[in-house]
């Protein structure tokens, strides 16, 4: 009988447009592999975007890694024993910053390119050649240059009642604009600009929603991580979360594209007027 109402389900849901459009999102996380995917691009943040930002702190002589570190993941940098006080003054050392720096840049593209490979498998657009990789290395300093800002913006929750949802609101605008501009670069503007902004704002308020819940949850788990394991507890503790971010983006991409291809009016609306007349 429960496999009888099963296929009674099943059948119900292929049968309405919406019901089609459940099928294909879970399809297209099959056909993307959404989990391997979503680990690839997390081990690229931790070691392509993270190193960008520290590295950028150290020429700087400022703390927007640090800052970002305990914002984002609940522990302070300064657990793993770092001292982040140190400052380049000793024009040798920041001239070699900044050569580390520029190898730290060419290095980190690793992430964008992990991120475009998610954008080909979605959207089967061709790869980027060597011609554009100038797009890498501009998605890559947007993301890193936008993980800073947002824990910078933080420090705005120190606002009596407005200072918390005025944080929120910046987070989600930037988030936004960040995940409208890097499919827009990594696609070669394949996709047209209501799909940009639909994934963009999609992605946007799935990111925001794991980083309130992370200053819930993560203090609690990165100090049991710590006192259990030591530094490699918060190393795993890191990348367990970041896998869960790339979940929302990855994913993000695929809900986009399913619903883009609904014969309702949001998939219409999704694909634009032009591409319903050419039908």
């Amino acid at each position: 009988m429960s496999i009888a109402r099963t296929q009674a389900v099943t059948g119900r849901l292929r049968g309405t447009p919406y019901g089609r459009t459940l099928r294909r999102t879970l399809e297209g996380f099959a056909e993307i592999q959404i989990a391997d995917r979503s680990l690839a691009l997390a081990a690229q943040i931790f070691t392509s975007v993270l190193p960008v930002m520290i590295a950028a702190s150290v020429i700087s002589g400022r703390h927007g890694a640090a800052n970002t570190i305990r914002d984002q993941f609940g522990f302070d940098s300064g657990s793993l024993g770092a001292d982040t006080a140190a400052t380049p003054t000793d024009p040798t050392v920041a001239a070699f910053g900044v050569v580390g720096l520029l190898v730290v840049l060419l290095g980190g593209t690793s992430f964008a390119r992990a991120l475009g490979r998610v954008y080909q498998a979605v959207w089967k657009v061709p790869a980027i050649g060597g011609r554009d990789a100038w797009r890498w290395l501009a998605a890559l300093l947007l993301v890193a240059t936008a993980v800073g800002v947002i824990g910078q913006a933080r420090e705005l929750t120190g606002i009596r009642y407005a200072g918390p949802p005025l944080a929120l609101l910046i987070e989600v605008l930037i988030w936004s604009f960040v995940w409208m501009l890097a499919p827009f670069l990594l696609t070669k503007g394949a996709l047209n600009g209501r799909l940009l902004w639909i994934s963009g704002v999609l992605t946007a308020i799935g990111l925001s929603a794991v980083h309130v819940a992370s200053r819930i949850v993560l203090p609690h788990i990165a100090a049991n991580a710590r006192e259990q394991f030591g530094p490699l507890g918060l190393a795993f503790t890191s990348i367990s979360w970041l896998f869960v971010q790339s979940l929302v983006i990855v994913g993000a991409a695929a809900v986009v594209k399913a619903f883009a291809l609904d014969e309702t009016a949001i998939g219409g609306y999704l694909r634009g007027r032009e591409h319903d007349d050419n039908e």
